[in-house]
């Protein structure tokens, strides 16, 4: 393939030319806090068409094309103002009025910002320009600030399924990565690795959920049989004390699910969130390193050669401090699994006493043979979904301590 290809473009404008770069181009530049240009690599001068001179102490918006939407820039900066990364797709001008389009990954360093972008080409690429388009009339309709059209924009992602912004720019890395298909190989073991814990972490989450919904299925039995006590008077009294006992245990079980699930700090919340930021970093170093390799070597010990190598080193360093974080929460997950079975067993023996009360109320129609049936199916199903859920735990811990 060329380097570049250049095609009739579907817009608006029909005299624009997109730009197309190869899958195995970097665009690199680097930029002071105010976002003024100091360092571009080669790729950057040849695809947008301006000459290294004119780049340099330029403001980066220079290539800023029409139809991007403000709110894309206002959360972009938002997010650098605030010390965090950004990834997001972004439409840029050529210098002889065409286009091309990149994800863009900005990241912050000691001086100001460095910024690596690649072509992107997947689904969430075409659901983006979507978005774009129909928040770009928007503005126009509703005269949108800059601020209001990132607020939208926001709300527009969760509609797609992203909550955080940051979980839409984790996604839409790992998607554009792996549709470029180009891992260096000493990297392979490591990106399968964090793959198969993602995807465990996820299987996990699931079985935490089914608890969940299993509790909330049967979160009204202890009233069920209050009611039912106190309609049988006295020969209910025990149903009464056994309900209590029943709903003690139960949300004392419920607060040990919630340490596994909890959106702010849940074990599984942050494992997932060890792994994505661990993968993210990665794949960062990997496109940084990929760059820095194809500076010319008479150029390999200027400012902006070294920028990319010394950024390079420290993703890989933050990737590798978030995966170490793995198997620390992961060891944590076995003993929660078993303090929760300790808890079914001893709400088993409680449904013990209820079997015990439906034997005595036989010539009654009580309706407690309902109830001890759907405690029966709630406690079955919990206890093989903590065996599996502390079998994967297992897993996660070993395949962590190997990365």
């Amino acid at each position: 393939m060329n380097a570049m290809t250049k095609i009739s473009s579907a817009s608006a404008d029909s005299s624009a030319t997109e730009v197309r770069f190869a899958n195995e181009s970097i665009i690199t530049s680097a930029t002071d806090p105010r976002g003024v240009i100091q360092f571009a690599n080669d790729k950057f001068v040849e695809v947008g068409g301006y000459s290294l001179e004119e780049l340099i102490n330029a403001p980066h918006k220079i290539m800023r094309h029409p139809d991007m939407p403000k709110g894309v820039f206002y959360l972009m900066w938002e997010c650098l103002k605030a010390g965090q990364p950004i990834c997001t797709y972004v439409k840029n001008k050529t210098k002889s009025g065409g286009y091309y389009w990149v994800l863009a990954v900005v990241t912050q360093t000691e001086n100001g910002f460095l910024s690596a972008r690649i072509r992107p080409g997947t689904e969430l690429f075409e659901t983006t320009k979507e978005m774009y388009v129909s928040l770009l009339q928007e503005e126009k309709d509703k005269n949108l600030t800059p601020e209001q059209s990132g607020a939208r924009l926001l709300e527009m992602i969760k509609e797609a399924g992203y909550p955080t912004l940051e979980a839409y720019g984790i996604e839409a890395l790992n998607l554009e990565f792996k549709n470029r298909n180009i891992i260096e190989p000493n990297l392979v073991n490591s990106f399968s690795l964090m793959d198969e814990l993602a995807e465990i972490i996820s299987d996990m989450q699931d079985l935490v959920n089914s608890i969940e919904q299993g509790f909330e299925r049967v979160r009204g039995e202890p009233v069920n049989l209050r009611i039912l006590a106190g309609r049988l008077e006295g020969a209910g009294a025990a149903l009464g004390t056994i309900s209590q006992n029943y709903d003690a245990m139960a949300k004392e079980m419920h607060g040990l699910v919630g340490r596994l699930h909890d959106p702010e700090n849940g074990s599984l919340v942050q494992m997932y969130s060890a792994v994505s930021h661990g993968r993210w970093s990665m794949q960062i170093a990997q496109l940084l390193g990929e760059a820095y390799d194809n500076v010319q070597p008479e150029d390999k010990e200027t400012d902006g050669a070294n920028l990319l190598k010394e950024h390079h080193e420290r993703m890989q360093q933050r990737s590798r401090s978030r995966l170490i974080e793995i198997s620390s929460i992961g060891k944590s997950i076995p003993d929660i699994c078993r303090s929760l079975r300790r808890r079914i067993n001893g709400l088993d023996v409680v449904k013990l006493l209820c079997k015990v009360e439906s034997g005595r109320m036989r010539d009654v129609d009580s309706g407690l043979d309902g109830i001890i049936a759907r405690l029966e199916n709630f406690h079955d199903n919990t206890d093989r979904h903590l065996a599996d859920l502390s079998a994967k735990a297992s897993q996660v811990t070993q395949k962590g301590s190997s990365l």
